[in-house]
């Protein structure tokens, strides 16, 4: 049975990263609507990881890189331009990935369709931040995939990680849009963890013999 942190937690995973899709799409800087749509994706991802088991260790770890991912967007979006702010988001994007991968890969200890979806998060997550770090480690390599203009201290930077980020948001979106309908259908659920309800009459049968 879907519970109500489920259904309010999809919604939020539809919500926010939809939003943040079609504010990159309009030219004029709304930085304040940006934040309000990145906090309603990570109060979605909060529920989501509740749903799983926020004590999991993988649950625990995409909300400590999403929380990352969310300061990395503050001090890009409300920091002065220049060498830092590119540096920031840098962090965002990659912070945002790790994020993915580990939900993804908490996926892939899951059955069925959840685990394929996994697959697909996983992969998707795991291959933009491999191409970020061989990027930053092999500059010409990261010039090859078009990544480094995330590197870019000056000179066209803001617009050049405008369409990167562009790019960012409709991959998070997919793969929260894929996570909304796992949590609203009810596919998504802390398993292993025994219910005390259901061990109360196996106890008391043990005690009337």
């Amino acid at each position: 049975m879907t519970t109500l942190n489920a259904r309010v937690g999809a919604c939020a995973l539809v919500a926010g990263p939809l939003g943040q899709v079609l504010l990159g799409t309009v030219s004029t800087d709304l930085a304040a609507l940006n934040l309000l749509a990145l906090g309603i994706t990570a109060f979605g991802a909060w529920c989501l990881a509740d749903e799983m088991g926020s004590r999991k260790p993988l649950n625990r770890a995409g909300l400590l890189a999403l929380a990352l991912a969310v300061f990395a967007k503050l001090q890009a979006s409300l920091g002065p331009e220049g060498a830092s702010q590119s540096a920031f988001v840098l962090l965002y994007v990659f912070s945002i990935l790790l994020a993915v991968l580990f939900w993804s890969i908490a996926f892939l200890h899951r059955n069925g369709t959840v685990r394929r979806i996994g697959a697909i998060g996983a992969l998707g997550a795991f291959v933009p931040l491999l191409v970020l770090v061989a990027g930053h480690v092999f500059v010409g390599l990261g010039a090859f995939f078009g990544v480094a203009v995330l590197y870019r201290a000056s000179g066209g930077g803001a617009s050049a990680d405008a369409s990167v980020l562009t790019v960012l948001h409709v991959l998070i979106a997919v793969w929260s849009l894929l996570a909304a309908w796992l949590l609203w259908s009810g596919l998504i659920g802390s398993s292993g963890t025994p219910k005390t309800g259901a061990s109360r009459p196996e106890s008391l049968s043990l005690q009337a013999r």
